[in-house]
């Protein structure tokens, strides 16, 4: 068993819902152990895609990780999950790095964005 990180989701909503977006957090450092691909996850139900339902959220959760004072956030996607990194170029990410992802995971190969916050 691995320890919980500390971490919050919220519900996107346009009167009724939308999907969810969550960021998490290990407390005194902007690291994630290995067992975590990214800080922040999020999905939207598939009718209301490509409404700019996630990048809204995203911006939005942004702001919670500033006031937090976290340095960067990352977050991960597959490598032809397109619209999602539309999204994550949208709020400012940049590609960090391509790696495979841990064998619980699947050792299938992602993308890690990092989008700056300082």
């Amino acid at each position: 068993m691995v320890p919980r990180l500390p971490g919050f989701r919220r519900w996107m909503w346009d009167g009724e819902f939308a999907g969810s977006i969550g960021l998490r957090w290990q407390n005194g450092t902007a690291a994630l152990p290995p067992y975590c691909l990214g800080h922040i996850g999020y999905s939207v139900v598939e009718w209301k895609q490509r409404r700019g339902y996630a990048t809204a959220a995203l911006l939005l959760i942004l702001e919670d990780a500033r006031a937090m004072k976290l340095p960067y956030v990352e977050i991960t996607t597959d490598p032809d999950n397109l619209p999602s990194q539309k999204v994550i170029l949208a709020a400012g990410g940049n590609l960090f790095e391509r790696f495979n992802k841990p064998p619980q995971f699947g050792s299938k190969p992602c993308l890690r964005f990092r989008i700056a916050l300082a």
